[in-house]
Parts: C-alpha cells; structure tokens; sequence
C-alpha cells in the first residue's frame, strides 16, 4: 500500500510517516507542504493514499482534490484537519474526500482505517463473523 502525505508541518508528516511504516506492507512514498507538490507527486506516483491536510501551504486540499479528480482515478483520500467542522467535512466530502479526521484528536483512527485499508478483502470476509439473522 503505497501512501502520499502532504501536510504543512514537516513535524506532523515525519511523525506520522515513521508510525504509518510500521503497518506490514505500507510504504510512504512521497511528502510535501503545499498543493502543488502534493497535486504532482500524486499524479505522477499514483499512490493508493493520499493523506491530505485541509489546509496546505500554498492551498487547500480541496484544491488538490479537485485538480486531480478531473486528470485520474483518485486514490482513497484521508484529509486530516486543524477545523473538523461540519462545513468543512462536507466540502471535502463533496471534493471527493473518503475520510475525514481532526488532526489533533483522531489520530488513531486515521493509522486503525488505514491498517484496515491494508487488509485485502478476502481476509476481511473470511475473518469477519457471520451476520446475525432476525431469528437469532
């Protein structure tokens, strides 16, 4: 599973990048700061994730979203946040976000989805308890 990051605070990106490469089969394969760099590093590297901050050096996720919704299939895309507002969780979502977390507060679920994102689906379906009927 290969992932992009691009998040203004190289703090933030190296931290999550050393905890993301621990997840079996996960390689960070490009980092930037602003929309430009991430719009292209996507476009050219073709990642299975793009992990997107809201709001980037030179832009907005949206931006980057939107630029490469119209040249290719999107990769999942996890936009993390310093506003998890509603507004903006539904402007991503429009933009065409698949995930959407507060930076500061769901971190573990963003590196639990993504371990998820890893494990193909047959291991999933075979793993996955069977579902209850209205008779049980």
């Amino acid at each position: 599973m290969t992932i992009v990051l691009a998040d203004a605070d190289a703090h933030f990106r190296d931290r999550l990048k050393t905890r993301l490469e621990k997840i079996t089969g996960v390689n960070v394969v490009g980092q930037s700061s602003d929309s430009e760099e991430a719009t292209a590093m996507i476009l050219n590297r073709k990642p299975d994730i793009a992990i997107l901050n809201s709001s980037l050096r030179d832009g907005l996720a949206i931006d980057v979203l939107r630029h490469i919704k119209r040249l290719m299939v999107l990769p999942t895309i996890i936009v993390v946040t310093d506003d998890p507002s509603r507004d903006n969780k539904i402007a991503c979502s429009l933009a065409g976000a698949d995930y959407f977390f507060d930076k500061a507060t769901e971190d573990h679920e963003m590196i639990n989805t993504i371990r998820l994102l890893c494990v193909p689906h047959s291991q999933i379906e075979a793993s996955a308890p069977p579902i209850a009927t209205l008779n049980d």
